[in-house]
């Protein structure tokens, strides 16, 4: 029996490894057709590395030669298209590691290629406070902002005060330990005192885990992660609307199984 899955396995590590031989195949979709000549300038590699490509990708019946000039088969079409897909995907899989890698996939109930126009802030050692500083600059410029906080900080707390008092409005959903925070700990109960009492917020309390922040800041999602030190590692940012519903969706069941905050408890 012709191992099938085998061969294509074997076509797209053949072509995936050499990125010339992606750029050949790319160019001559864009192209339709294209000289040796003109695909050593734009690959840029040594010629006999462009022959051995060409020979290779020719002999697995991705391109041909015809006069000259060299065009995809339409195998070739075909693989390109695929392969430039799978490369994007993992372009934006790249891109929201920093995030993605600690949530579950189980958690998010869209499709997860709604986030392929998302933008992170990651933490650096140059910028540790990197997302805490976007998260912070985005409440600071809010109109209404709904919170889901597994952590509290004072930066974020600053610039929530200052919105609030441009006329922005807050739903805010903490856990039991943050409520606990926010009502005894200097600096940060000092600066949360005024917000709670602040006819323009609401606060609640959930006994559930929230194991990552979440905010819903206008049309604004943002997702932020933690390290195993507590320590905030990235934010993702997404204006999609789907990812938006089901943010939502999730702010308001933590929500409803959330209790009103007592400032004095």
């Amino acid at each position: 029996m012709v191992d099938r899955r085998g061969e294509a396995i074997g076509t797209l590590e053949f072509v995936a490894r050499s990125p010339s031989r992606v750029l050949i195949l790319e160019t001559l979709a864009e192209e339709g057709v294209a000289s040796r000549e003109s695909l050593a300038a734009e690959v840029e590699v040594v010629r006999t590395t462009l022959q051995r490509s060409l020979r290779g990708l020719a002999d697995r019946g991705l391109i041909r030669e015809r006069g000259r000039q060299y065009e995809l088969t339409s195998a070739g079409a075909l693989v390109t298209r695929g392969l430039s897909a799978a490369l994007e995907r993992v372009s934006s899989a790249n891109r929201l590691e920093p995030v993605l890698k600690r949530i579950s996939a189980e958690e998010f109930t869209f499709d997860i290629d709604r986030l392929a126009d998302a933008t992170v802030v990651e933490s650096t050692t140059a910028n540790p406070y990197a997302p805490v500083d976007r998260h912070a600059a985005s409440l600071a410029d809010a109109t209404h902002a709904r919170l889901l906080l597994p952590a509290a900080g004072a930066k974020p707390l600053e610039t929530t005060q200052q919105a609030i008092d441009a006329g922005a409005t807050f739903e805010l959903v903490v856990t039991t330990s943050v409520a606990e925070t926010l009502r005894t700990s200097s600096p940060i109960a000092d600066v949360f005192a005024p917000i709670a009492a602040d006819d323009s917020v609401s606060v609640s309390v959930v006994t559930d885990e929230i194991e990552w922040y979440l905010g819903i800041v206008d049309d604004t999602v943002q997702i932020g992660v933690h390290d195993e030190r507590g320590v905030p590692a990235a934010l993702l940012e997404s204006a999609d609307d789907r990812v938006r519903e089901w943010a939502i969706d999730r702010f308001d069941a933590f929500q409803r199984r959330a209790s009103a905050f007592e400032r004095d408890q």
